[in-house]
């Protein structure tokens, strides 16, 4: 009897740990997989590592990119996001809807009752308050300039890099033309290098760039480097860096010292009203600097998406 016993109670255990090991799934990676809504296009974008058409089904965790065709992603909840030349991935992480955008347009219209968090550069933009719905555009680039406007509801805004913390409403939008990033510097060298950028020829001429607490003016620029007036007094090596406006202010808010911000103030007033004289093919810095981040936001919204809404008959179930 006591070996019968034993050998039940050993069978119930092998048959734990069996289950324990074998079991497909476990809660988080069902809810990984969980299909969010599905996505409406008037030409092909790019879902996962795949091409999608319309009636293409989006799950939690898709990378969703959009090139020559906007796209349109109806989740289940009742909320929209409109996506123009824009790379985003979806997410649902318990009860809120996350959003990890790279770059374009989003056009959003977030339901009443959604939650919702939202990371574009060095941002995370989180719905404030249940008790509205949320619309509004989020325009970025690549180069980490970032624009958020609203027609309706709130949202909390925390630049994770200062610390700093802000609300956006419909009356308050955040534009955010300042740059950040990380470059290679050399000790007593005039150059700062971030294969990551793309910027245009010169269009941060006139600017100033702060690092390791030093403050200079931009004299010139290629897509990926900053060329400085003087030279930079870091030990050679990586540092990150912003890109802002030549005013005291502005450069000890990103980091520069009292001493270094005071003299790159001066020399960057000057430098900034001489190429607003001529301003040529530059244009100004600030003017350039604006545009490139405007040219994202208002290029889109002029483009006449007109994306046609799926009857049933459109809608046809994901391939993947």
């Amino acid at each position: 009897m006591q070996k019968s016993l034993f050998t039940k109670a050993t069978a119930v255990l092998l048959a734990s740990l069996i289950f324990t090991v074998t079991a497909p799934f476990s809660p988080a990676e069902t809810l990984a997989t969980s299909p969010l809504g599905a996505m409406t296009t008037s030409g092909k974008v790019t879902v996962g590592n795949s091409v999608a058409s319309t009636g293409t089904t989006i799950f939690s965790g898709d990378r969703v990119i959009t090139q020559e065709a906007p796209a349109l992603i109806n989740f289940s909840s009742g909320s929209r996001v409109e996506m123009t030349k824009a790379a985003a991935t979806f997410t649902r992480q318990g009860g809120v809807l996350a959003v990890q955008a790279s770059n374009g347009l989003l056009r959003f219209n977030f339901e009443k009752g959604e939650s919702v968090n939202i990371k574009a550069g060095k941002y995370n933009f989180t719905s404030a308050g249940n008790g509205t719905a949320h619309a509004g555009e989020l325009g970025l680039n690549k180069n980490g300039q970032v624009v958020m406007a609203l027609n309706k509801g709130i949202f909390a805004a925390h630049d994770t890099v200062t610390g700093e913390r802000t609300e956006i409403t419909p009356n308050s939008p955040l534009v955010m033309l300042d740059q950040s990033g990380q470059g290679s510097v050399s000790k007593g060298g005039k150059t700062l290098s971030d294969a990551s950028k793309s910027w245009q020829m010169n269009e941060l001429k006139g600017k100033c760039v702060v690092s390791g607490g030093e403050a200079h003016v931009i004299t010139g620029n290629t897509g990926n480097t900053l060329t400085i007036r003087g030279s930079w007094g870091l030990n050679t090596g990586s540092y990150d860096y912003t890109v802002t406006d030549c005013t005291r202010e502005a450069l000890v808010a990103a980091g520069a010292t009292a001493a270094s911000a005071g003299a790159a103030a001066g020399v960057g007033g000057a430098a900034a009203g001489a190429a607003a004289a001529g301003a040529g093919a530059a244009g100004g810095a600030a003017g350039t600097t604006a545009a490139v981040v405007a040219a994202v936001v208002a290029g889109a919204i002029g483009a006449g998406i007109a994306i046609k809404e799926a009857t049933e008959d459109d809608r046809s179930p994901s391939s993947r």
